[in-house]
């Protein structure tokens, strides 16, 4: 992991480097991008039921660095991503395993989720076409991310005394802190297709350290 981050940071030093000086500028120039998507979650726990959909966003904020006259372009930035995963499992400690695992819920509940979420250092190389405003965009990229925060959220039951309840916990443990994966985005116009593949692991040591989301969604540029 510390190898992939060493390598990862020189790949945006580089790039700075090498296009700062390039005052060329595309159009459009695609600075903000606000994603939304859903985690398609695999692998997870025996008998654990997940929802169709789980909504998460992501912001992000690029430089453009055109690549001479061309169509290609390489951009890097900061950016935030929040990841939902709903299910019918409670992420919580075991002290019989001395574990944080998901367990089943057994009270009647209202909404259940863990939030994962990150903040982003996306690279990507970009190719499109200058017919404003009918542009037609590929993007492929990589993207490393740290987690500055995870909690869960739960609103019902309580299995014990039977009243309603709504509580977060906020310290996790037994999650990654590093994450770092691959990227897509195909659109035209000012809305595109994206995708996020990760090449790490969210949990480790526990019974979920097999479960791992890909990434579907719609960009919006909005400028």
């Amino acid at each position: 992991m510390k190898r992939t981050l060493i390598v990862f940071v020189a790949l945006i030093l580089l790039g700075n480097t090498a296009f700062a000086s390039n005052p060329v500028r595309m159009r459009p120039s695609e600075r903000f991008l606000l994603d939304l998507f859903t985690d398609v979650w695999q692998n997870e726990p025996a008998n654990m039921d997940m929802n169709t959909i789980n909504r998460g966003v992501g912001i992000y904020i690029l430089q453009d660095f055109v690549l001479g006259t061309s169509n290609f372009s390489v951009a890097t930035g900061l950016g935030f991503a929040s990841h939902n995963l709903y299910s019918d499992h409670y992420y919580i400690y075991d002290p019989d395993t001395d574990t944080y695992n998901f367990e089943p819920i057994e009270a009647d509940y209202d909404k259940n989720k863990i939030s994962l979420n990150y903040l982003d250092v996306p690279v990507e190389l970009r190719f499109r076409t200058r017919t404003l405003p009918h542009t037609f965009r590929i993007h492929a990229g990589i993207k490393g991310g740290y987690l500055i925060n995870a909690h869960t959220k739960f609103v019902g039951e309580d299995e014990v005394f039977g009243h309603d309840i709504k509580f977060k916990e906020h310290r996790l443990e037994q999650i990654e802190k590093f994450r770092f994966g691959i990227t897509g985005r195909i659109g035209y116009g000012r809305v595109t297709l994206n995708a996020y593949m990760p090449l790490t692991d969210v949990f480790s040591g526990n019974n979920a350290e097999e479960m791992n989301p890909f990434s579907v969604g719609l960009t919006f540029i909005l400028f």
